[in-house]
């Protein structure tokens, strides 16, 4: 399929040829939300985390004797089931939350992902961004350009600092490479301009 190719100014310059298998796909919903499981779930810390009898300070004297008290029988004051003692079953430092996708399942996300985009009409193939130094004018222009989305998305083959520096001030706005983008940054980053040079990497590693 053809799709238009516009300049910053989103003015339409000419029409290139893109992928039907990555652009014009079948769109998967369930492939979708097992990705931003997956990459949600990798994004986690085990930072909470209770201690256990053996792990609580103290404890280490038996209370009182075995037997001849009328007492119960204990080993340690710092039992479950005293006071300030050890915790059964919370949760601890040692989950571990990582999971793993293969390679064809990450391609066939970014496909679902591409094709959902496009079909939404939220997804512009820009010729280049021509800003010669930082400048958050020239930022606030191009989302203007665009049609002011709440949320934007630039993926770009080569990092552009000026680009990053120039939409840093501008909330919801994301400035990622094309090697580094993930499927969660494009279903969720609103409207999504991807620059022209991105295509022959998008090509050659999910189509």
């Amino acid at each position: 399929m053809n799709l238009p190719v516009f300049n910053q100014k989103a003015k339409k310059i000419e029409e290139i040829e893109v992928n039907d298998s990555v652009f014009n796909a079948p769109v998967n919903d369930k492939v979708l939300a097992q990705y931003v499981y997956v990459y949600l779930s990798n994004q986690r810390e085990s930072n909470a985390h209770t201690k256990d009898r053996s792990e609580v300070r103290g404890g280490g004297k038996k209370p009182w004797k075995q037997k001849g008290t009328g007492r119960a029988r204990v080993g340690s004051i710092r039992s479950p089931i005293w006071k300030g003692g050890g915790v059964t079953f919370g949760p601890t430092n040692q989950t571990n939350w990582k999971r793993k996708l293969t390679k064809s399942f990450k391609a066939a996300a970014f496909r679902n992902a591409f094709s959902k985009l496009n079909k939404a009409g939220l997804l512009n193939i820009i010729d280049g961004f021509e800003i010669k130094e930082p400048s958050t004018k020239e930022a606030v222009e191009i989302k203007a350009n665009f049609e002011n989305p709440k949320k934007l998305t630039i993926v770009t083959a080569k990092k552009n600092d000026n680009l990053v520096k120039s939409f840093a001030n501008l909330p919801k706005s994301n400035i990622v490479m094309v090697s580094e983008v993930n499927v969660y940054d494009l279903i969720n980053g609103g409207k999504v301009l991807l620059d022209k040079e991105s295509l022959e990497y998008i090509n050659n590693t999910w189509a």
